[in-house]
């Protein structure tokens, strides 16, 4: 019985994956849940009745924060949003694709990965403007704070895609 335990772990040690590797899979896909399922959340809320309503709460807090949000939930179509929610749920499965690639030891996984993590910066920056208007609302306070979760969220990308990166010498 202790050798069967022996020789599994021995197998389990030898594995050709990275503990890294293993380690940043894992995470990629909790993190690819987290957000289909916030994402899906978000979807599902954002109906013309709750913009309303938070439109208006803002407009008890700061009648010309609420205009300029008003304004700038005008400016973005239905059909803008549908191609914006499209595409996000598009990059989370290349995402997840991509490091179930990895996990196999495929190196085209990183290249998957890669596009579901750079794709979503350039549609940020596309819909810049109207995102940074609806903000503009908060003054400077409300610019940092969407700055500071870009910051965040691009650490964080970078870090996965150098952890990636650093085991490409052992995929095929």
């Amino acid at each position: 019985m202790e050798n069967n335990y022996n020789s599994e772990l021995m197998a389990e040690q030898n594995s050709p994956r990275p503990q890294l590797l293993s380690v940043s899979c894992i995470l990629t896909w909790v993190c690819c849940g987290l957000m289909f399922i916030l994402s899906l959340w978000g979807l599902l809320r954002d109906t013309p009745e709750n913009r309303a309503q938070q439109i208006e709460k803002m407009r008890q807090v700061n009648p010309e924060m609420a205009d300029k949000m008003e304004e700038a939930m005008s400016e973005t179509s239905n059909s803008s949003k549908q191609v914006n929610t499209a595409v996000n749920f598009i990059c989370l499965a290349f995402s997840a694709i991509g490091a179930t690639l990895m996990w196999q030891l495929k190196k085209k996984g990183f290249y998957l990965y890669l596009a579901g993590e750079i794709v979503p910066y350039t549609g940020m920056f596309l819909s810049g403007k109207t995102s940074m208007a609806a903000l503009s609302g908060f003054g400077s306070m409300g610019t940092t704070i969407f700055a500071t979760a870009i910051a965040i969220m691009i650490i964080f990308d970078a870090v996965f895609i150098g952890f990636y990166a650093v085991n490409l010498k052992h995929m095929k």
